[in-house]
């Protein structure tokens, strides 16, 4: 939902280096993150072709354009150019139609006056017309037009592409667009830098960021684990099964005790704001934390220079204990932790969970937000030798393991990311705030949880209630709530005066 674009050459001191690829974004992430690369490189060639970049390429881009293509299409020579998605020739410094320079395109059902878009970007027997030079100059646009026109999901693109065994085709046109950011004049651009960040997001699902430093073999013999699942062996899993929680143990570095309130922050970082400033969203970006164990997440507006803050998010990616075998082999188990702070304002700092149970559908995404007062502080985390030490908004703490992600200690303690295979059936992620706060809970399956026409869930010491989920968030997903006093009100007039800040 938000989108940001990072401007390079404004802020250098959260800028990325080109060390992973698109392809290898693409092999590393989960079907979600797959949706988002591609998306990133459909809309990569789309401004391309706009901003006649293509026209504009310096010698070195067009040497550089030459010997790719040469490498990817080696039965097509001197191609300097994309058409509709796909390699062609530039004739008279105008991009000319794959037809006649591409032996590997293929027209599919598209009619005499028609091409077939990029079927890797674009999905099958997409035909726009080239009939005349203005509709010829706007090929790939028309292409994606006509593609979001159909209503053909990314994620069904996404699977399409896998199941046809095409993915080696998509990584030459990846190739092409992550060379052309990378060493041509173009990569100081919005696009390019809008790619860079979304290829950086995949970084939390490399193998080297999910194996420890220490007592692992050396990179050249480590090898991708291999997970054979049988559907058929399926078993049925208990509420009790899903709710079990890992034990905390008497003490931890950090005040942790057995108490599970344990010991408040006493100086926590306090928020900027109430609320968030104006916003007009462009798109996320990251970049590594303090430690490379979480993501620091960040925002651009437009007509603003300065990046906001938005956040910190740690992943736990299967599988071990508490994200184990996926449904389906190709994907990862994952469970992702956001605590979201956006524009460092009280309003809207939360916890929102992610499940993912590697179906290989976004739409069995199990989603929950948790929103925990009194809002004191900031939450924010710290690496501390091989644990990740989070305090919460209450200023209490939970501690993390720092190379599984799992929880060790504190106020909030979790089960497994529930497997099932029915979509329907599945749990959402069993999540427990034990600390003296006031926790606020919305689950939905593939949706943003703030929307749900149903109730949020309050609870604070074993005392619940409901209420309508419309009348803690707008239509916008904005919380209503700055003043903690005047939410407790609220609440207390709903649920029989249970809560207390």
């Amino acid at each position: 939902m938000m989108k940001f674009i990072f401007l390079f050459s404004i802020f250098l001191p959260f800028s990325f280096t080109w060390g992973e690829s698109g392809k290898e974004a693409w092999l590393n992430a989960n079907l979600k993150y797959k949706v988002e690369l591609l998306k990133s490189y459909q809309t990569l060639f789309n401004e391309l072709e706009s901003s006649e970049h293509f026209a504009e390429f310096d010698n070195k881009t067009s040497q550089l354009f030459n010997f790719l293509v040469n490498q990817a299409w080696a039965s097509t020579l001197h191609m300097d150019c994309l058409y509709g998605g796909w390699p062609s020739k530039r004739v008279n410094n105008k991009c000319s139609s794959p037809l006649k320079h591409n032996p590997d395109y293929k027209v599919g059902k598209c009619k005499p006056g028609e091409m077939q878009c990029q079927p890797l970007l674009f999905g099958k027997n997409n035909c726009v017309s080239v009939s005349t030079p203005e509709q010829r100059s706007l090929a790939t646009s028309s292409c994606h037009k006509n593609f979001e026109a159909q209503k053909k999901s990314l994620e069904a693109l996404v699977r399409e592409i896998r199941a046809d065994g095409k993915e080696k085709e998509l990584f030459e046109l990846m190739d092409f667009g992550d060379k052309t950011c990378k060493e041509s004049k173009q990569k100081v651009t919005p696009m390019c830098q809008r790619l860079l960040a979304s290829i950086s997001k995949m970084r939390h699902f490399t193998f080297e960021n999910h194996i420890a430093s220490t007592d692992t073999p050396s990179k050249q013999e480590r090898k991708p684990a291999v997970i054979l699942y049988d559907r058929s062996k399926v078993e049925e899993k208990s509420d009790q099964d899903l709710i079990s929680t890992v034990k905390r143990v008497s003490e931890f570095s950090g005040g942790i005790k057995e108490d599970p309130n344990c010991e408040v922050e006493p100086n926590g970082t306090p928020f900027e704001r109430e609320d968030p400033r104006d916003i007009n969203f462009e798109y996320v970006t990251s970049k590594p934390g303090n430690d490379p164990a979480w993501e620091d997440q960040f925002y651009k507006v437009k007509n603003d220079n300065d990046l906001r803050y938005k956040g910190f998010t740690l992943s736990n990616v299967g599988p071990n204990s508490i994200a184990g075998d996926p449904i389906d082999p190709r994907e990862k188990v994952v469970r992702e932790w956001s605590f979201v702070t956006e524009d460092s304002s009280k309003r809207e700092t939360y916890l929102w969970v992610t499940d993912d149970s590697g179906s290989g559908y976004l739409s069995g995404l199990m989603e929950s937000i948790i929103l925990i007062v009194p809002r004191k502080m900031k939450p924010t985390i710290s690496a501390v030798n091989d644990e990740l030490h989070v305090t919460l908004t209450t200023g209490e703490k939970v501690i993390y393991d720092k190379k599984t992600k799992m929880v060790k200690a504190g106020v909030l303690t979790e089960g497994k990311v529930d497997v099932n295979p029915n979509r329907f059936e599945r749990k959402f992620a069993p999540i427990t705030y034990n600390g003296s706060g006031i926790s606020i809970r919305v689950n939905k399956r593939g949706e943003d949880p703030r929307l749900i026409p149903g109730n949020a869930v309050i609870t604070q010491n074993g005392k619940s209630c409901q209420v309508p989920a419309k009348e803690l968030w707008n239509s916008s997903s904005d919380f209503k709530f700055s003043d903690d006093q005047k939410l407790l009100d609220y609440l207390n007039s709903k649920c029989s005066k249970k809560f207390t800040l």
